[in-house]
């Protein structure tokens, strides 16, 4: 489940995790991974519908919910790349969660695309 902040409280090994990707985490990731992330962020990939790269990008994957972890939990990025791993293999979906709480309007349908522009002044 996600809050407000954008973090997702997700539980693993009889522990509560926070899992918050903030724009300077995916920021960093994109300067890893190049703007797209894979495909993760265009749906290039996209597991639901069985479209796209038939692999999925298992390093990039990781790298997003290790990177949410050193922001949620305040560890190591070594750490927290351990437990990404972990978790990631006891739940293949953790990444798309930790994805779609970084962009809450987004899950909403309320994103800023949704807005009207102002009026310009006359």
């Amino acid at each position: 489940m996600a809050d407000a902040t954008g973090a997702l409280h997700h539980e693993f090994d009889g522990h509560n995790y926070s899992l918050r990707l903030t724009l300077g985490g995916i920021a960093k990731l994109q300067g890893r991974h190049g703007d797209d992330l894979g495909g993760l962020l265009s749906g290039k990939y996209d597991s639901d519908e069985g479209k796209g790269q038939k692999i999925p990008p298992f390093g990039i994957m990781i790298d997003i919910v290790a990177e949410s972890l050193v922001k949620g939990e305040n560890l190591p990025e070594e750490d927290a790349r351990d437990l990404a791993d972990d978790m990631l293999s006891a739940d293949l979906g953790l990444f798309q969660q930790v994805l779609a709480s970084a962009f809450p309007d987004l899950r909403k349908g309320t994103g800023q695309g949704n807005r009207k522009a102002p009026k310009a002044k006359g």
